[in-house]
């Protein structure tokens, strides 16, 4: 009766483990793959065309943001980082902002005139 018991367990939990490590490499629903969290540093702020472009601290990678009237980010080091809602006018070089961005299917790698390749995206509102 104890062989049986210990058999079952060994059984069900080596079961639960294939199931997560499926359920891990499952692929992720659309509407995730719609939205990114960018936070890094700003790099260059133009705000006749409304963009800026940030360096992402987590991936390395370089995001060209357009920024529409309206939308929301936070500046985290900076300036401004204690207004609750900043404006692009109040964006500085060097400052640290986190935005949320979407990914639209516009969404295309663009190549600035030093020849780096960014990611464009789109804040949210």
């Amino acid at each position: 009766m104890k062989r049986i018991t210990q058999r079952s367990i060994a059984l069900s939990l080596t079961l639960m483990i294939a199931l997560a490590t499926v359920a891990m490499g499952a692929p992720k629903s659309e509407r995730s793959k719609q939205r990114l969290t960018v936070e890094g540093k700003v790099l260059h702020v133009n705000r006749e065309a409304r963009t800026l472009l940030v360096s992402d601290f987590w991936s390395k990678k370089l995001y060209l943001v357009n920024v529409p009237e309206g939308s929301s980010f936070r500046i985290t080091f900076g300036l401004y980082m204690k207004t609750a809602e900043p404006e692009l006018r109040e964006v500085h070089k060097n400052d640290r902002v986190r935005m949320s961005c979407i990914r639209t299917d516009q969404e295309h790698l663009a190549r600035l005139d030093d020849g780096r390749q960014v990611v464009v995206l789109t804040a949210a509102q």
